[in-house]
């Protein structure tokens, strides 16, 4: 998809800024409706994602971020689905990816309010799902919320 200079102002933008719709349109330029039209449509391509709002965990009282690595027993496309459709039903995990070049087949975020509620995610829930083998988990100490420039990238396109 050919992006215009519109598209890559938006998508510029909203990676390093959290605005409305009014905001946005008055930055660039372009109507409101003119500008809804054109992130529907960067979502509807799987350019971008739904637009969605970054929840400060740590102030809803979940004081600890972790990366979770974990292996699995079997590499399957039954085996991995079964697995991510466990980890759905554990609300402390935020995010999963499944990686290469790893010892571990993915990499999870988990939020846990303490170390004993990380300890029980941990060893009742996640440890506890068919064939998990190992976890290795490390504890973030500092997050830095920020996108790094990507209008070089956007020029290339």
């Amino acid at each position: 998809m050919e992006l215009d200079r519109y598209d890559k102002q938006i998508l510029e933008i909203l990676t390093h800024e959290d605005i409305n719709l009014n905001e946005l349109s008055e930055r660039i330029n372009l109507s409101v409706s003119s500008v809804h039209r054109r992130i529907k449509h960067l979502i509807e391509t799987d350019i971008m994602t739904n637009l969605k709002r970054d929840i400060n965990f740590e102030k809803l009282g979940f004081k600890l971020h972790v990366i979770l690595q974990i292996s699995l027993s079997k590499h399957d496309t039954d085996t991995f689905a079964k697995f991510l459709e466990e980890l759905e039903n554990i609300p402390e995990v935020i995010n999963a990816f499944l990686v290469t070049g790893q010892t571990a087949d993915f990499l999870v975020e988990v939020i846990a309010k303490d170390m004993e509620n990380y300890s029980e995610i941990l060893l009742k829930r996640i440890g506890k799902i068919d064939h998990v083998v190992a976890l290795h988990s490390s504890f973030v100490i500092k997050e830095y919320n920020r996108v790094f420039n990507c209008t070089g990238l956007l020029n290339r396109i």
